[in-house]
């Protein structure tokens, strides 16, 4: 695991292809996603080389159920005994992982058949926390209710510590900072409204981001979320 700031870290032994992460907290340790279907034992090992047990993970957080940031959180749940939470509206597809649709046509013929395969197919899950945008958790973060990806999706901030975690509202990939509009993104138009709640509620409120995709921003994030929001909304910041 590498250290981002003091206390959040990310799970790297998963690979980069996309990021979970683990919070130490007063209380325990709580998981941010999940990775891909398969991941589960790899990230107890991590765990457990940080001197943690099972038993020791409190809560497990999905920022939005697509397959990368779920896959494994059937089995950590199970082993880890950990609350499941997730927004409210993101429930239905924990629960039922094939109802997710990506914005393009073609795609979700394709989808659908890769929903089939158990190593493209997080195993339901019944979360036992549904969230509500501006809840403020346990262990400090305030959720933001960030639609546009999913329905449900949601970010994390961390206003002590000053520190945002994106899952896929934000992109940091070939070095440019973007909101996610790609194909699997049904939902361009809240997408971008996500941005610019991020920014304009609380873009003074974090200085450090981490992304489902893409390396983390260490300085300046509000500041950049917000010239981001700028150029997309220019008359409504």
């Amino acid at each position: 695991m590498r250290e981002i700031i003091k206390g959040l870290w990310q799970i790297d032994e998963i690979g980069d292809d996309v990021h979970c992460f683990l919070w130490e907290w007063s209380e325990g340790v709580t998981l941010i996603d999940t990775g891909y279907p398969g991941k589960g034992a790899t990230i107890l090992a991590a765990l457990r080389k940080q001197g943690y047990a099972p038993h020791n993970v409190r809560r497990i957080i999905i920022t939005h159920a697509d397959m990368d940031h779920t896959g494994s959180a059937y089995q950590l749940q199970r082993a880890t005994g950990a609350v499941l939470a997730c927004h409210t509206v993101e429930k239905i597809y924990l629960e039922q992982p094939r109802r997710r649709q990506s914005a393009s046509l073609f795609l979700r013929p394709i989808l659908w058949a890769l929903s089939w395969v158990p190593t493209f197919t997080p195993a339901a899950v019944t979360p036992t926390e549904l969230l509500v945008d501006g809840q403020v958790l346990p262990e400090g973060f305030t959720v933001i209710h960030t639609p546009g990806h999913t329905p449900g999706h949601i970010a994390l901030l961390h206003k002590a510590n000053r520190f945002l975690i994106s899952g896929d509202a934000l992109v940091n990939t070939r070095n440019k900072l973007r909101p996610n509009l790609g194909p699997f993104t049904p939902d361009t138009y809240n997408a971008r409204r996500s941005v610019w709640w991020l920014a304009k509620k609380h873009g003074d409120d974090f200085e450090t981001i981490v992304f489902g995709h893409g390396p983390a921003i260490l300085q300046n994030g509000g500041k950049r979320v917000k010239a981001l929001a700028s150029r997309i909304f220019s008359t409504e910041i």
